[in-house]
């Protein structure tokens, strides 16, 4: 209800043109820095710039992070890459309740620029979130709420930031991902195994910034250059909302738990086969049906989603959409042995995969091992029929 309700008031808000009206001298302008959340959108956690004017009584958050759930065919469009996102001016005390509600940590780091270059940032939101300017096409590594705040700050010191790279490490973007990603959310797993190998590539010390978190420690760590004299881009870190870590305790229902037991199963199932001398063609279509549902799920964000993130993923080498036209031919207990072929071709695919999957271009999740396994335990049993 309350992210019904922050919406509502987002409405409210950009239906209301901000002030261009000039900043006081003793206005600050903040980066803020939100802790990731339990919601697929927040994995990565959220960043904003405040603007705060005593003297006008102005306490504002220009947030990049909105975008309209209610609009038609959100869902189809977010599958497909194509979700638009906008910039909103919110009072602070707007801001704060989805953040005081998830218990999500909130710091704080005062931009240190000069009253011109504050002015300057200002504007610049204020232009950003005209009717007209708002909207953005938001992608996940090249433009989100971190990257556009980022940008503005760049420009409002024209470029003169010196970024301190010393620690810089060598991470693609999986890595990255990774971080935030738990191995127990199912959610998560469905992430991973849709990103494919452009998120293998090694990431730049800019690009990192798509993190709000590596945004924050990059900025605080950085300094301007002004007449050849170097001066700290922001001040410490504040915390303005103190909360513990999300934490994912441990859980049966997990899909590493869950991807084992089935494991297991199958294996139980399919020495009980050999014993008896019988055949459950009830799992196979089970287990054809859920890989080949995979595969349709994975060859459309490979081929149809415009997200650059998906595109050519390896994992489509296991997880073939033609698998669920195999078990739906395996209904019929007459086509079984014109599909001899094609549960050959599948097995040796299958084991090839594992064999050289530690030397492809791409990474694959733990899980992918004991999810080819299950298939190989009965499409393998099936070709020596």
């Amino acid at each position: 209800m309350i992210r019904r309700f922050l919406f509502f008031l987002t409405l409210l808000t950009l239906s209301i043109p901000s002030s261009s009206q000039p900043l006081s001298p003793s206005a600050k302008a903040s980066l803020l820095i939100c802790a990731p959340g339990d919601e697929i959108y927040s994995y990565f956690g959220h960043a904003g710039i405040r603007i705060q004017d005593s003297m006008y009584g102005k306490d504002i958050v220009f947030n990049y992070g909105v975008f309209d759930y209610t609009a038609p065919y959100f869902i189809w469009r977010f599958a497909m890459g194509e979700t638009d996102y906008m910039v909103a001016a919110w009072r602070m005390s707007t801001f704060m309740m989805e953040y005081r509600e998830d218990h999500r940590k909130v710091v704080e780091y005062e931009l240190l620029l000069t009253p011109s270059e504050r002015e300057l940032l200002y504007e610049a939101l204020v232009v950003n979130s005209k009717p007209e300017n708002r909207e953005y096409r938001y992608s996940h590594f090249e433009d989100n709420c971190a990257t556009r705040v980022r940008d503005q700050i760049e420009k409002a010191v024209g470029g003169k930031i010196k970024y301190d790279t010393s620690s810089d490490k060598r991470m693609s973007f999986r890595n990255l991902i990774d971080l935030y990603l738990q191995d127990n959310s199912w959610s998560g797993l469905g992430i991973k195994l849709a990103l494919g190998l452009p998120t293998d590539k090694i990431s730049t010390y800019s690009q990192k910034m798509f993190l709000p978190d590596y945004l924050g420690n990059d900025l605080r760590q950085a300094v301007v250059v002004r007449d050849g004299v170097a001066a700290p881009l922001t001040g410490a870190a504040i915390v303005i909302l103190d909360e513990p870590a999300v934490e994912h305790p441990f859980s049966i229902f997990s899909p590493g738990v869950i991807v084992l037991l089935l494991l297991m199963l199958v294996l139980a199932l399919t020495i009980l086969e050999w014993k008896r001398k019988i055949r459950y063609s009830g799992l196979d279509i089970a287990v054809f049906a859920a890989f080949g549902i995979a595969g349709m799920i994975l060859w459309f964000t490979t081929f149809i989603s415009v997200m650059p993130s998906t595109k050519w993923n390896l994992n489509l080498i296991w997880a073939w959409p033609t698998h669920l036209l195999l078990a739906i031919l395996w209904l019929k207990p007459s086509m079984r042995p014109k599909l001899n072929w094609y549960i050959k071709l599948t097995t040796v695919i299958v084991a090839l995969f594992l064999i050289s999957m530690f030397f492809l271009p791409q990474t694959f999740h733990w899980l992918v091992v004991p999810l080819c396994l299950i298939l190989l335990l009965r499409t393998g049993t099936l070709s020596k029929r």
